[in-house]
């Protein structure tokens, strides 16, 4: 069962409360108070010239506060991804935690395919739209605060007043959209994994070579990726309208400002020449407006993902995952005594009834073997170690090693190596991790690792013996021996078949 508690929006953002996001911050507020700075520079240089005595210190330092502007601004980067990469690590290990042992959902393909996506690319992608967003907006916003705040206290505080006002009239306008547009890129965001999800099985559709079942693999991703093109442009559009209504209120409402201004004191000549110095900056600050408040939009759409993520923290199993057990038809074997099963918790009493010992599960196809060990292991969690018929478990003698007889220099995985995407690489690593060994030198090589680093109460072995041979086979046999001696393992075999 998924943990009682839910995952909410909020618990996703307390992943990017850390030193590195709080240096980011402190970063963007000092890049934006040198721009600040620069301006009120340029309107002391405006005003020299108006008095006729302009010297070279002025220009040196705006090159020098400029200077320390660009420099945060770029440190404040790399704040930004450490940020960023801190957050997903952050989400990966609580992910981890909260569905440890839930074994049910190994065999389920409509789960995986629903929350996979968030593990292998989406959270990743969600976690640097919001941060590389953050970083941006708030840059554009403290931007606008100072600047506005040296164009009030040097030139005219109706300026500061009219960006005010635009803001406000702007997120008002965002506030009263936002569920429109949140809708259009949570749909976008479905369509689009619902898209992805169905190019996990191309490879078996692909390389099979069989015309029937690619042609309804890719009938079947056309409608999907048709889909998906239409909801993207849906949110695109609806982003895009809305950041032009944007502009042109944010133009209009503050040039009127300047342009009254500048009828207002028609006689000022410092003023003036201050004022007209100023004026490429206040048209770009119109622009940061527009950028600000369409850029929630942004944020709205990132939200939404984050939505997303939250939804898929919990991945529910299928309800009737112990009802697919056919009790009536599964034998619990122990030397040469055996029970028949009448209920996962008969199962567990047996199976804890004494601390070692090896106990075969024996059935016929479908009786539901592999699924009693998956429920034993979701009852028993850190109590058992399970190992699944086909595994893609971590372990030490092959994860992220070179083969056997090879140095880490001789590997011929390159992590520095241009590929695709992400499933290349897993496949590369993959099959390096696999290189030297057969499947039964593996097996036996997983035992003799789980046999010499583990020690539970319990080992739910699910096919451990299928692909060996017969020395390999006398090998593990020995192995499992050794774990029946200190703990209670549980097996399913291919020897004995009924």
């Amino acid at each position: 069962m998924p943990p009682s508690t839910t995952f909410q929006p909020r618990d996703f953002l307390r992943y990017f409360v850390s030193p590195a996001a709080f240096g980011m911050l402190v970063l963007i507020i000092v890049q934006e108070a040198g721009s600040a700075t620069t301006t009120w520079l340029v309107i002391q240089i405006a005003r020299d010239i108006a008095e006729e005595h302009i010297t070279a210190r002025d220009f040196v330092e705006i090159v020098v506060v400029q200077t320390v502007s660009y420099i945060a601004g770029a440190v404040s980067w790399i704040f930004a991804e450490r940020a960023g990469f801190a957050a997903y690590a952050r989400y990966m290990l609580d992910f981890a935690r909260r569905n440890r042992s839930r074994t049910a959902l190994l065999a389920d393909g409509g789960a995986r395919e629903q929350v996979e996506p968030f593990l292998t690319n989406e959270t990743f992608d969600v976690s640097f739209d919001l941060i590389y967003n953050l970083q941006y907006y708030l840059r554009l916003f403290f931007q606008l605060l100072f600047n506005a705040l040296v164009l009030g206290f040097e030139i005219d505080a109706g300026l500061p007043i009219a960006f005010a006002a635009v803001f406000v009239i702007l997120i008002t306008l965002q506030w009263l959209l936002q569920k429109p547009l949140a809708a259009a890129f949570l749909h976008n965001q479905r369509m689009t994994n619902r898209m992805r999800a169905r190019t996990y099985n191309a490879w078996d559709n692909i390389f099979s070579g069989n015309r029937y079942n690619f042609t309804l693999w890719h009938r079947d991703f056309r409608h999907r990726l048709g889909d998906a093109v239409v909801a993207q442009i849906r949110a695109i559009l609806a982003r895009e309208g809305w950041s032009a209504i944007s502009g042109v209120i944010a133009l209009v409402v503050v040039l009127s400002t300047t342009a009254w201004v500048a009828i207002q004191d028609a006689g000022n000549t410092t003023l003036l020449i201050a004022l007209a110095a100023t004026l490429p900056r206040q048209i770009e600050m119109t622009l940061d407006m527009h950028q600000l408040t369409g850029g929630l939009t942004d944020l709205v759409a990132v939200w939404t993902r984050i939505r997303g993520v939250c939804a898929h923290m919990h991945p529910v199993a299928d309800t009737g995952f112990v009802a697919r057990i056919d009790f009536e038809r599964l034998v619990l074997r122990e030397g040469e005594r055996e029970w028949v099963c009448d209920s996962l918790a008969d199962a567990v009493h047996r199976v804890l009834a004494v601390p070692t010992g090896l106990v075969g599960v024996r059935g016929g196809n479908g009786s539901g073997k592999s699924t009693l060990l998956s429920a034993l292991k979701c009852r028993l969690r850190g109590q058992a170690y399970y190992w699944p018929t086909h595994d893609r478990l971590a372990f030490e003698f092959n994860a992220g090693a070179p083969a056997p007889g090879l140095s880490p220099a001789d590997s011929t995985v390159d992590p520095d190596a241009d590929a695709e995407d992400a499933s290349e690489i897993s496949v590369a690593e993959e099959i390096e991790q696999k290189k030297g060994y057969s499947s039964g030198e593996r097996q036996l090589r997983v035992l003799q690792e789980i046999v010499a680093k583990t020690d539970c109460q319990v080992y739910l072995l699910d096919e451990w013996d299928a692909n060996l041979d017969l020395a390999n086979r006398a090998a593990a046999s020995a192995l499992v021996g050794q774990l029946a001696q200190r703990a209670r393992v549980v097996e399913i075999s291919h020897r004995d078949r009924r």
